[in-house]
């Protein structure tokens, strides 16, 4: 059986899927893998919404105070963060590489990939 088709077969993984939908993208794209990333692109780790999912912590609320501290409202939404996030803008829009494929729901419940969010965030 191939990466592809095992990756495509199993039922883990579905958060990272979301991210590298094939294992030829994922192998092609030069990106430096640190703790933090691993934990944003599997959703294990450090974020309250996992932490309060096993009963670590009491609540999944983001220190920001608008939602859950889920891996989407770090890397999309949190306040707190906004000044890394127009770096992370700044940089891929001199590129125009957005090195992942993570769809994301916009405040009307539809589905875009992340590039339109890109452009929302530059206006």
């Amino acid at each position: 059986m191939t990466w592809q088709k095992e990756w495509e077969t199993t039922e883990e993984g579905s958060t990272t899927k979301e991210y590298f939908p094939t294992v030829a993208e994922r192998l092609q794209t030069k990106i430096n893998f640190t703790q933090n990333l691993t934990t944003i692109v599997t959703g294990h780790g450090n974020i309250k919404s996992y932490l309060h999912r096993f009963r670590i912590i009491e609540a999944p609320d983001c220190p920001c105070g608008n939602g859950n501290q889920t891996a989407e409202h770090i890397l999309l939404e949190c306040g707190i963060l906004q000044e890394e996030r127009e770096r992370l803008i700044a940089a891929v829009a001199k590129t125009d590489n957005w090195p992942i494929k993570k769809k994301i729901r916009s405040s009307k419940g539809t589905t875009k990939h992340s590039q339109d969010s890109q452009k929302r965030w530059t206006k």
